[in-house]
């Protein structure tokens, strides 16, 4: 009876908790985890090998993860626009390591440990290729010949054009929540009340006076800005120790990061007649209420991609939450085992 109890309390907390969420988050409650938050020792989140790799004058920071001498195959992680390599999922992670594959990730350009292209302007800016190459400078630099890539978001895109332009190295490719021509005008935008949302927290965020709460508050707001309808409990703490370890522990982060990464991706322009050339094995990841990029994108890539493989995952928005990481994790392992 009292499992069922509190079964039925978490239920009803993590109706009432999303609901807060999907409009105007409850101040007093998210000051509240914060503060318990930090009260807390905050948990190391780079535990591998670290380095760095050049790409020309451009420094990218990278983790190498193993657990076994002779690893499957290897995996590259290529996370999305303006975030850093601890956003991937670690359940993730840790799911694929114990499947003795080694793992790699690494900061884009512009955020982590990364270099930040401080001289960077819309005349000197960069596209995706660019981003690309320092992916292939971490693989050339930890002297891996042939790896799988699983991208999101904006990662999906870069590993898009790797595949594209460099199939004898890729293994697989996985592209989670992403597209094939982001700015396509023909394709369906993003949620405007959800834009609206966005406009309103970064003019607020960049119009007030900034302690190091306000910073944990504006990266909460705006990771739950892109959850899905499925009800759930994220891991607030976590969410919250990752920003905290980003700030205390990496370089904070880069307030025109999102700006260079979207120009990338405005710079790039559409890949729909080169996606038709790809030959290794794809699989497209989507969550049916993703409100930022559209499940309709990962349908285009879809037709666009001979022998891909969809998958659209109902209630996932445009996120990783711990509702969907066993279903993702069950999606993705079969297919990088399959072709190792």
């Amino acid at each position: 009876m009292i499992i069922f109890i509190l079964i039925v309390s978490s239920f009803i907390l993590g109706f009432y908790f999303n609901n807060l969420l999907k409009d105007e988050l409850n101040d007093s409650y998210v000051d509240k985890l914060i503060s318990i938050t930090k009260s807390k020792q905050i948990p190391v989140f780079i535990k591998g090998k670290t380095g760095y790799a050049k790409n020309i004058d451009v420094k990218i920071f990278y983790e190498d993860i193993c657990n076994v001498d002779n690893p499957v195959g290897t995996v590259l992680l290529i996370n999305g626009a303006a975030e850093t390599m601890i956003q991937w999922p670690d359940q993730m992670i840790s799911t694929i390591v114990k499947n003795n594959f080694r793992v790699v990730r690494f900061d884009n350009r512009g955020v982590g440990q990364s270099d930040w292209i401080k001289k960077w302007s819309k005349t000197n800016d960069y596209n995706l290729e660019e981003m690309a190459r320092d992916a292939l400078a971490v693989t050339s630099h930890l002297m891996i010949e042939k790896f799988h890539v699983i991208g999101y978001s904006t990662g999906g895109m870069i590993g898009q054009i790797l595949a594209i332009n460099h199939p004898e190295k890729i293994l697989t490719l996985t592209s989670l929540m992403s597209s094939g021509y982001l700015f396509d005008p023909q394709a369906e935008k993003p949620d405007s009340k959800k834009i609206g949302m966005l406009r309103k927290l970064i003019f607020s965020y960049k119009n007030k006076d900034r302690n190091i709460d306000k910073v944990l508050k504006f990266h909460f707001k705006l990771d739950h800005l892109w959850i899905g309808s499925d009800h759930y409990i994220p891991n607030y703490e976590k969410q919250i120790q990752k920003t905290l370890y980003e700030i205390k522990f990496r370089n904070g982060f880069n307030k025109k990061a999102f700006d260079q990464h979207k120009r990338a991706i405005k710079n790039s322009g559409s890949r729909y007649r080169k996606l038709k050339t790809i030959k290794v094995p794809t699989l497209l990841i989507h969550g049916s209420d993703d409100a930022l990029v559209k499940a309709s994108h990962s349908v285009k890539l879809a037709s666009l991609i001979h022998g891909s493989k969809l998958e659209i995952i109902k209630g996932m928005g445009h996120d990783f939450n711990k509702n969907f990481k066993n279903r993702i994790n069950s999606i993705i392992l079969p297919h990088i085992l399959q072709y190792s």
